[in-house]
């Protein structure tokens, strides 16, 4: 079976409950923030009241989306799971470089130095948070992170942020965990997707993000998802975006298109839409509100499984492994070539021992057998689909 690695260690998905995969519970001030008051999610007793309230609720899982050297505490994180009941999957890899301070210590690392970085933090322990950006933390926590954040600007993998992505889709190849891609709005994303499976990743260990933003113009979100990566709806109940009623046609329209199976439901929380920060939505908006608007209007279409709420996330059966304990970061194969075919190591918790299962998978260019046109028609994990039935806690539509 697979596992997810959350900040209280590892965790079967049929054991997550209703799930939410990008998500922000606790930032430290970034000059992001500074900026922006509703990125300001520093109040550790506010933060664990909303997650009290989402595990009252009926919520089980969430990913917690921010990286390494950008506000993220591992060992906050790590108490506000345990306080709370409610398992958390820490990020690392990088965010929008508008979250760093100018002499943050991560600019000065190479792609090299990065890739290692990532290992490190999904392998052995998260660095900790320290209020001095020039001065990298000499020892790793004892909590690991379980995903890894990346971000590119609308102007798309250029620069800098080519050097990032690189270095973190090695890392998601390396150690056997989903990428999760920020995107502006899904803007010259399909090169950065080709950037990722040119380093080995394949689509289904892909998470792009706030495509949603823009929920009128359907062709970019169907060319992202004919990739065969998950989409991240995470915009539900932003409604400086646009409404609920906008993005439940959106979803329709995903739906009859084929491409239940690859859809998930988040809200990317900030301070103004979370209840215990005064904010106007909590949560708990997708358990209380948004899903019992899909159930009424019979989601997804068409689709023989029906819509259930009590989901568990099917998905994260292929998002997810655990890393190879004990091998070098070093020992990690050249991705920088376009393989057809490669091996991807799942890996097996069997009582206290780690065995790790080898499967082949044919790795899609760009737009050719992802999904092209129908969803999930193209591109198939290589390891046997979950069964129908109870996926997404609401995080994942069933299909």
């Amino acid at each position: 079976m697979f596992h997810v690695q959350t900040v209280s260690g590892p965790i079967a998905p049929d054991a997550l409950g209703h799930s939410q995969i990008h998500e922000h519970i606790f930032v430290h001030r970034t000059p992001m923030a500074e900026k922006n008051p509703a990125l300001r999610l520093d109040d550790p007793a506010r933060s664990l009241e909303e997650l009290r309230a989402y595990r009252a609720a009926g919520g089980g899982f969430l990913a917690d989306a921010q990286p390494v050297a950008a506000g993220r505490d591992a060992e906050r994180l790590g108490a506000l799971s345990r306080e709370s009941g409610v398992a958390v999957a820490a990020s690392t890899g990088y965010h929008l470089l508008g979250f760093y301070p100018a002499d943050c210590w991560v600019h000065s690392l190479d792609e090299e130095g990065l890739y290692d970085l990532y290992c490190g933090e999904l392998l052995e322990g998260m660095l900790p948070w320290r209020p001095e950006p020039d001065r990298r933390p000499a020892q790793p926590t004892a909590f690991r992170a379980g995903l890894v954040k990346a971000a590119i600007p609308a102007e798309g993998a250029e620069g800098r942020y080519a050097v990032l992505l690189r270095a973190a889709a090695r890392a998601a190849v390396r150690c056997g965990v989903p990428l999760m891609l920020h995107t502006e709005r899904g803007e010259n994303t399909l090169p950065a997707l080709e950037l990722c499976f040119r380093a080995g990743l394949t689509p289904e260990r892909l998470i792009v993000c706030h495509v949603d933003r823009q929920a009128a113009d359907f062709g970019p979100h169907d060319a992202i998802a004919a990739t065969g990566v998950y989409l991240d709806y995470d915009t539900i109940g932003r409604f400086k975006y646009h409404s609920d009623e906008e993005e439940v046609a959106l979803l329709r329209h995903m739906c009859e298109r084929g491409y239940t199976q690859r859809l998930l439901l988040s809200l990317d929380t900030t301070a103004q839409r979370m209840a215990a920060y005064g904010g106007g939505i909590s949560l708990c908006y997708l358990l209380e509100r948004f899903l019992p608007r899909l159930e009424a209007a019979g989601f997804p279409p068409r689709n023989p499984c029906g819509f259930h709420r009590a989901q568990l996330p099917a998905a994260l059966r292929r998002l997810t492994g655990i890393s190879i304990p004990n091998q070098s970061r070093k020992d990690a194969p050249d991705h920088d070539q376009t393989p057809r075919t490669r091996q991807t190591a799942h890996h097996v918790l069997c009582g206290r021992h780690h065995r790790t299962v080898l499967h082949h998978e044919n790795v899609p260019h760009l737009g050719q057998g992802a999904g092209a046109g129908r969803g999930d028609q193209g591109h198939r994990p290589a390891h046997p689909r979950p069964r129908r039935g109870l996926p997404g806690g609401g995080a994942v539509l069933p299909g």
